[in-house]
């Protein structure tokens, strides 16, 4: 593994575990994006790993709004 991949796992997966803790700022979630799309684009991951990472966010973004929903429905009359 070429030091460019694993400074780009290590951005990439440090943003994920943030997510995956809850944080549900507009702010990670476009720094996640750019992260996985950047790397993909110079070339540090390949496009089997951007595939994976960019499924990964959007079944985060689908759980996220899911718990949205269900605060919402919990907090009407």
């Amino acid at each position: 593994m070429s030091r460019n991949h694993r400074v780009a796992l290590e951005i990439i997966d440090s943003r994920f575990t943030k997510l995956q803790a809850g944080d549900s700022s507009a702010q990670l979630h476009a720094e996640t994006s750019m992260a996985v799309e950047m790397a993909h684009s110079l070339g540090a991951i390949d496009t089997q790993e951007h595939s994976h990472y960019v499924q990964r966010l959007h079944r985060l973004y689908e759980i996220q709004a899911e718990g949205f929903l269900a605060d919402i429905r919990r907090a009407a009359p």
